[in-house]
């Protein structure tokens, strides 16, 4: 049984260019929030820096220092125009600014999202740097799923999705948590990259276009091959062709020392992709 998105957490960054305008993120997590109605949250994801400790003497205490109080200023800029944003839209919202190192910081963050139907998160790096990094923790440790909004913005009513099917358990997941966006969609296209993986082997395409139609979602199988053996190209150029608005997707990972790591394609996307990114693992 499918639900709307009733609890939205957003990720609240400054902007990689320092100015005060909200953040592509925070628009669309808005935007999202106000068509479902949904309660909404930012929690800011900039960590308290620190020093060493045999570093910290007077001079070094009063660099950090500093430094705190430039994310501070920051982070309380970032808050007050994602409530701007909020009443504009005639939402009320809950902001949560913690002043935590990194570890603590994610900590908080992930059991935060763990609460939520899904979180939202820029793009690319923020003016501190700490953009990739929360959307991967998010993705691996939060167990719901995350939407990954580019510098350009994306609409939160998307009327044309694309879905990247390699008929994997993340893939299943992806698909299953967006039903929401699918089933209000205009056109929805199942993509298929063939050579990229033993198609033989994979929950088949065409059963998911019979599972979605199940679901009140038509879709039409669309198999491609990968231009230039590049997949996250593949798909962007799909993207382009149809005026695609949103992709749904399991996050490809390779397992790597007992550690997660986003797989070629994943983060290949996720370094530019023209259009939001429903993403789940």
């Amino acid at each position: 049984m499918t639900h709307d998105f009733k609890n939205i957490l957003v990720g609240l960054v400054p902007a990689d260019d320092g100015e005060d305008a909200a953040t592509a993120a925070v628009r669309f997590g808005v935007g999202l929030a106000r068509r479902f109605g949904a309660s909404v949250t930012f929690q800011a994801f900039v960590p308290h820096a620190s020093a060493p400790y045999s570093a910290v003497g007077g001079f070094a205490a009063g660099i950090v220092a500093g430094e705190n109080k430039r994310r501070r200023e920051l982070v309380e800029a970032a808050a007050a125009t994602a409530r701007t944003v909020a009443d504009e839209a005639g939402l009320t919202c809950v902001i949560d600014l913690p002043d935590l190192p990194l570890d603590e910081l994610t900590e908080r963050f992930n059991q935060l999202a763990r609460l939520q139907d899904v979180t939202i998160l820029d793009a690319g790096d923020d003016l501190l740097g700490n953009n990739r990094y929360a959307v991967e923790e998010a993705l691996f440790n939060s167990g719901r799923p995350v939407i990954v909004v580019p510098k350009t913005g994306g609409s939160a009513e998307p009327q044309r999705i694309a879905i990247a099917w390699d008929g994997s358990a993340r893939s299943a997941r992806a698909v299953g948590d967006a039903l929401p966006l699918l089933q209000s969609a205009q056109s929805v296209s199942v993509v298929v990259i063939a050579g990229e993986k033993d198609l033989s082997r994979i929950a088949p395409p065409n059963g998911l276009v019979g599972y979605l139609e199940r679901h009140g979602v038509k879709s039409e199988l669309v198999t491609l091959e990968a231009v230039g053996g590049d997949v996250a190209e593949t798909v962007r150029q799909h993207v382009r062709d149809g005026a695609t608005e949103l992709v749904v997707m399991g996050a490809f990972v390779h397992s790597r020392f007992r550690q997660a790591v986003l797989g070629g394609v994943t983060r290949s996307l996720l370094q530019s992709s023209p259009v939001p990114l429903f993403l789940a693992y």
